[in-house]
């Protein structure tokens, strides 16, 4: 492990001279290294027990620091224990020997209250940031202070981004006459003339989905160019790894992964990692970009917001965004097909006095959000009730059930009739009475319309649009697989061969009269039977 080991030797000196620490350290996984690597060298593992404890804000956090850690000392090397539940790491302590772990206040309480985890044998305590421990709530600042209070003389690291009132009263009760460690970074490059920094915009992600992120954001926004922020090499690897698989290949200009310290021109800039210093943010200001978008944590959002001076704005990706307007057009649909059939006239009374007191448009805005809310009642309704008791898809009012399962319908009408697609969802909205967002894929042909509804609003629809008129024409609405079977009888009565003049069985040929029946049965000779006489005399 000779990166850990490099680290070790810097930091002996630290160690020696004071057993309390202060650092002042940007969340990063290069942090990590420079506050943990004193704590690990001082590791006995001969010992015995645990002898470091990590307590972060989250369970994140804590495999962060243990992939850090095994990346940099490999697998020979001390090995930090993510105690992101105490049940299994308690089952992990019963079957080796965990000389340290990292954990949130709470978990390594558990674990400390079961007696899987020894106090007597820790030699150091870290607090990884520890202001967002601070700032996670009543309940992480309480499991924190009595996790602290039974941990002796154990020697005490403490790492925040910045020291605030609430972290320096917590460095004057836990760690005392700490030496303190300031930022490694203190230069901070100039801005260039005549520039200044767009609105900052990130979209909030879990540290594993980084990669889809990347990938729909670049499907986004198609930027003319763009380079892509790594911190380090893994992420800066995961980030190629997206891109490569998007197309670009390693000499493509246009989209292409650098580290913090680029400053080559580019149309947009993307975080894949979120910036940590001043200095960072201002670096890429020299690459003079028109949009700069952070890829950040839920937790990171608050430093983050701090970094950009309130500069800073959340971003929607387009494809939430785009299956809302979806559903609003839906319902513009059901209103177009309402006023198609005839202006509601009892409804006009109704609402003609409020005329007076509001505008047309704001009525309209109040009738549709009790609509939606009804809606959304009867959903929630039929979830709840049990599913011997829903009542059936028949006449009457029909409940909206949400379903993941289609079915296609076929309909007398196509382009050649000028219908629409908004024609075809207005009718089944409208005269079927369900939601636009029931209605799935239709596929408008020449003569024809394929249309996917939920499956438990199929018999409805075809029940009530069955009939109804669409741009002047009736439709015939039937279940897509019942007009197959219909066509292929029908081929199959076009392969008998012909019947000759008489066409239907019975009927007789044109012109000719039927044959008086006799009084006696018909004869059945041509059905293999005995011959009877026709005549009974």
């Amino acid at each position: 492990m000779p990166e850990l080991e490099e680290l070790g030797e810097r930091a002996t000196g630290q160690v020696s001279r004071s057993q309390n620490l202060v650092y002042t350290l940007p969340h990063t996984t290069e942090s990590i290294a420079e506050f943990l690597t004193p704590a690990l060298v001082r590791v006995d593992p001969s010992a015995g027990g645990t002898q470091v404890v990590v307590v972060t804000r989250d369970a994140e956090t804590a495999l962060t620091i243990s992939e850090t850690v095994l990346r940099l000392s490999g697998p020979g090397g001390i090995e930090v224990v993510p105690v992101t539940s105490a049940a299994r790491a308690g089952r992990l302590f019963k079957t080796r020997p965990v000389l340290a772990v990292a954990g949130t206040a709470s978990e390594l309480g558990s674990l400390v209250r079961s007696s899987i985890l020894k106090l007597d044998t820790v030699r150091t305590v870290v607090l990884a940031w520890v202001d967002d421990i601070l700032d996670d709530g009543p309940q992480s600042v309480a499991a924190l202070e009595a996790l602290l209070g039974e941990l002796g003389d154990a020697g005490r690291v403490i790492v925040a981004r910045k020291l605030t009132p609430t972290v320096e009263d917590l460095v004057e009760r836990y760690a005392r006459r700490a030496r303190r460690v300031g930022p490694a970074e203190t230069e901070v490059p100039q801005m260039p003339e005549n520039y200044e920094l767009p609105i900052i915009r990130y979209i909030a992600v879990a540290d594993s989905a980084r990669g889809n992120a990347l990938r729909r954001l670049l499907d986004d926004l198609d930027p003319p160019s763009a380079v892509v922020v790594a911190r380090d090499e893994a992420e800066a690897a995961a980030a190629t790894r997206t891109i490569r698989n998007l197309g670009y290949h390693e000499d493509d200009s246009a989209i292409r992964v650098a580290r913090s310290d680029s400053r080559e021109p580019a149309h947009t800039v993307i975080f894949y990692q979120p910036p940590v210093t001043p200095a960072e943010l201002q670096r890429i200001a020299h690459s003079k970009p028109v949009q700069v978008v952070v890829l950040a944590q839920p937790g990171e959002v608050a430093w983050l917001r701090e970094l950009a001076s309130g500069r800073l704005a959340p971003m929607n990706l387009h494809g939430p965004e785009r299956r809302a307007h979806d559903r609003e057009e839906a319902i513009r649909q059901e209103l177009r097909a309402a006023l198609a059939r005839g202006v509601p006239s009892r409804e006009i009374i109704s609402l003609e006095p409020l005329l007076e007191e509001f505008d047309a448009v704001e009525l309209a805005a109040a009738a549709l959000l009790l609509l939606e809310r009804e809606r959304a009642q009867r959903r929630m309704a039929e979830v709840n009730q049990p599913a011997a008791a829903r009542p059936r898809p028949a006449d009457g009012d029909r409940p909206h059930v949400a379903s993941g399962s289609m079915t296609r319908l076929f309909m007398t009408v196509g382009t050649r009739d000028g219908v629409k697609t908004g024609d075809l969802m207005g009718a089944i909205a409208g005269e079927g009475g369900i939601p636009g967002d029931h209605v799935g894929k239709i596929d408008l042909r020449e003569n024809h319309a394929l249309v996917e509804v939920a499956e438990g609003d199929a018999a409805s629809v075809i029940a009530r649009v069955n009939g109804a008129m669409i741009r002047g024409r009736r439709v015939v609405v039937r279940g897509e697989r019942d007009k197959e079977d219909r066509d292929r009888s029908a081929g199959a009565r076009g392969d008998r061969p012909d019947r000759g003049p008489r066409g239907e069985r019975g009927t007789p040929p044109r012109g000719r009269p039927a044959a008086p029946r006799r009084g006696g049965p018909p004869d059945r000779s041509s059905r293999g039977g005995p011959r009877r006489d026709r005549d009974r005399s």
